[in-house]
């Protein structure tokens, strides 16, 4: 990994690496979920969504699947 520093890119040390992970902020499970989401889907659609799942069982099983699919994936890692 490199690194600009004092007007040069140079390679982080391993010991610079190590610590920027464990510098990292662990995001929980349900915010990387909500991100993902709101990155196709407002709140205002999930709603309308939800509000319409019986009217509109077709757009619903797109977004519930959507969704699904992030969970599984979040949970996996």
């Amino acid at each position: 990994m490199r690194v600009y520093e004092d007007g040069i890119y140079r390679d982080m040390t391993e010991q610079e690496i190590a610590e920027m992970e464990m510098n990292k902020q662990i995001i929980p499970y349900e915010k990387r979920v909500v991100a993902r989401i709101r990155e196709k889907y407002s709140v205002d659609d999930e709603l309308a969504f939800l509000r319409q799942r019986d009217t509109k069982p077709d757009e619903f099983a797109v977004y519930n699947d959507f969704v699904e699919g992030i969970k599984a994936e979040e949970r996996e890692g």
